[in-house]
């Protein structure tokens, strides 16, 4: 398989447009900021005195913006058409607030153009795809799950995770049992942002965007202005629904029009309102608010409790547990050879059946009772636990094999029923040899090196250690 093919996708049996992009949703940011460029073309064309040159311009932008809305519902995204929608209903608006077009004839070709973008949306399809949105399906249902999570991942761990470590550490940590849905972001621009990078950067690059906005806010009947606002709204909204701003090419338009706003009101010698950014920054201040309690409900709701810090330079959960009364603190050093990719919700499930504290990465040395998977009892270093679970442990060297059994009390050896590299062997016969109660073994039915499918074994088999809380 060619991993550099792109992925083709599909609504129904109607290919969506990429335009070069690896999503089409990407394609769509294209048009929904360029919409609003096109709509001012068509505005200007009204204004040309010569009657021919103005029936000329007048038919090439409305033909460019049907076209571009036709391309925009070829892309078949949802979150494209509101950012149209939205960027357009912001610049007709300020048209008809402060230029109030006088023109019978401008008013009604206005209005057939807007319904002819509405035909287009409805004889396309990409209308009935909107519409099923209101009514829900399985991209909207897994899209507010992820975007709940998010804000309970941004409260619970302020700092961030790091950039590209959103939808690992979502899959991981957050992601309900029964879902198995691969994400690499969380499907939001502001929001993958917000889980990677933090509240602080958030909050800083929020302030800075507030300070232009404000500061080149347009006035009079120039509307050019009013339009490449309108494209950078495009933009913005767009970023609502997909993670479509880590792309630098969709940037060019919303960061022209934006250095073009800056010069303007740079020659203009445009103020800052203080008093109007005072009321922009206190309806963002109150709009993150909303979503910090809304993250704050879903960890209340959640029935695990999370410790964050580094392990291997990177910032991940460290420690987890019940929320209610625990029965003994784990120590776990994972192996995904062992547990398979999606290791943390087996370990979550671990917790909450058994009952249990469980510490990870550089903590788990400081347990009296570890379990080491696959790899890890070759690692294990200094440590020295009063009680140790070995799971599909990796065969080792006597000498290793040696200062484990005289300085470890208690083993209880967790291994596959079939052996893939003779690891099951070597252990088995390690028990053989000093069968007595410090070494005992269990063997998990129906699985090789993989054991996440007789997980449920693993469970009981910790569940039956049941160590007093000291």
């Amino acid at each position: 398989m060619n991993l550099d093919t792109p992925v083709e996708y599909f609504y129904g049996e109607t290919m969506r447009w990429s335009f070069g992009f690896e999503n089409p949703n990407k394609a769509a940011v294209l048009f929904a900021c360029g919409l609003p460029l096109l709509w001012w073309c068509w505005i200007v064309g009204w204004r040309i005195r010569n009657r021919v040159l103005r029936g000329i311009t007048l038919v090439l932008s409305a033909t460019a913006v049907l076209g571009a809305t036709y391309c925009l519902c070829m892309t078949f995204s949802r979150g494209g058409l509101v950012a149209a929608a939205v960027a357009l209903i912001y610049l007709v608006g300020y048209e008809w607030w402060k230029v109030k077009p006088r023109s019978r004839l401008k008013w009604c070709l206005n209005t057939a153009l807007i319904i002819a973008m509405v035909a287009c949306v409805i004889w396309t399809g990409l209308g009935s795809r909107s519409a099923s949105a209101v009514s829900g399906d399985a991209s909207v249902d897994n899209r507010v799950e992820l975007w709940s999570s998010a804000l309970q991942m941004a409260v619970e761990n302020p700092l961030g995770f790091g950039a590209g470590k959103s939808g690992e550490q979502y899959m991981q940590w957050y992601q309900p049992q029964e879902r198995d849905q691969g994400y690499r972001t969380m499907v939001n621009s502001y929001l993958t942002f917000l889980v990677e990078r933090g509240w602080i950067g958030s909050l800083t690059l929020l302030s800075c965007f507030a300070v232009f906005w404000v500061w080149t806010r347009p006035s009079g009947e120039h509307l050019l202005p009013t339009a490449m606002r309108g494209a950078i709204i495009g933009f913005m909204v767009a970023g609502l629904f997909s993670t479509t701003m880590e792309d630098w090419r969709l940037w060019m338009i919303p960061l022209s029009c934006g250095l073009a706003l800056v010069i303007l009101c740079i020659w203009r010698r445009g103020r800052l309102n203080l008093p109007r950014l005072g009321v922009v920054a206190a309806i963002l201040l109150l709009a993150c608010l909303s979503l910090a309690l809304v993250g704050f409900k879903k960890t209340a709701a959640d029935p695990l409790r999370r410790e964050f810090g580094k392990t291997n330079g990177a910032r991940t959960v460290v420690g987890i547990s019940p929320k209610t009364e625990t029965i003994g603190i784990l120590g776990c050093v994972i192996d995904p050879i062992v547990l398979g990719e999606q290791s943390a919700k087996l370990i979550r499930q671990l917790a909450l059946e058994g009952n249990l504290e469980i510490w990870l990465g550089e903590r788990a040395s400081s347990t009296d009772w570890a379990l080491w998977m696959g790899q890890g009892v070759t690692r294990r270093g200094t440590l020295r636990p009063k009680r140790l679970i070995l799971l599909a442990p990796e065969k080792i060297e006597q000498s290793a094999l040696t200062d484990l059994l005289q300085n470890i009390p208690h083993v209880h050896l967790l291994l596959p029923e079939i052996d893939e590299d003779g690891r099951v062997n070597f252990w088995e016969d390690v028990a053989d040899e000093n069968s007595s109660d410090q070494l005992v073994m269990t063997t998990l039915n129906g699985v090789g090196n993989r054991v996440d499918w007789a997980w449920d074994q693993v469970v009981e088999a910790i569940k039956a250690e049941r160590p007093l809380i000291e």
